[in-house]
């Protein structure tokens, strides 16, 4: 799956932008690292962003994907200095120099909102993304799980990036991702 993501993606224009986007512990970062990796083996670099890493805080979203917004904006015309968010001391870090990459990969919540050159959708049930943020995450967030939740809805009545996805995968619960019927994946 991801060979044939990165065969796409290498006949996509420079910097190419990719979302990977689909509700919490859906498989977004799993997916955009593995294909991370599968672009550099092809001796296509890219830059990871992580939507989360610009939220200030659970009430943040939709700010934070206008953050990254503007940072994949900048990054089409070159370097960007930008600053993150530590959640565990609640304020931004020190800024910090992004420089583009020939790919850009943005995977999170909410980042099928930022203009792409192909984006990803990934669907799973919600007892199936529990259980992965449970395991996935040091420190319990269940008590936001509801106000993260609505935030991700309310992304999507602002732009449905399910429905616009142009690849749409599956998670099963073995953690498998497949593409979903109306998807057009070829090799």
């Amino acid at each position: 799956m991801t060979r044939i993501l990165t065969n796409r993606i290498a006949e996509l224009p420079r910097p190419a932008v990719v979302t990977i986007d689909g509700l919490s512990g859906a498989g977004k970062t799993f997916l955009g690292e593995a294909l991370s990796r599968e672009l550099h083996a092809a001796g296509l670099h890219s830059l990871l962003l992580e939507v989360e890493l610009w939220a200030h805080g659970w009430t943040d979203l939709a700010g934070a994907v206008d953050r990254v917004a503007g940072v994949v904006a900048g990054l089409r015309d070159g370097p960007v200095e930008t600053r993150t968010w530590n959640w565990w001391t609640e304020s931004e870090e020190p800024p910090i120099l992004l420089k583009p990459r020939p790919v850009i990969i943005v995977v999170g919540c909410g980042a099928g909102q930022i203009r792409s050159h192909l984006s990803i959708w990934i669907d799973a049930d919600e007892k199936l993304r529990a259980t992965r943020v449970a395991s996935r995450d040091p420190y319990d967030w269940s008590e936001h799980w509801d106000e993260w939740a609505r935030q991700e809805q309310e992304l999507l009545l602002r732009w449905d990036a399910r429905a616009n996805a142009d690849v749409r995968f599956q998670a099963t619960p073995s953690g498998e991702l497949i593409p979903a019927p109306d998807t057009p994946l070829s090799v």
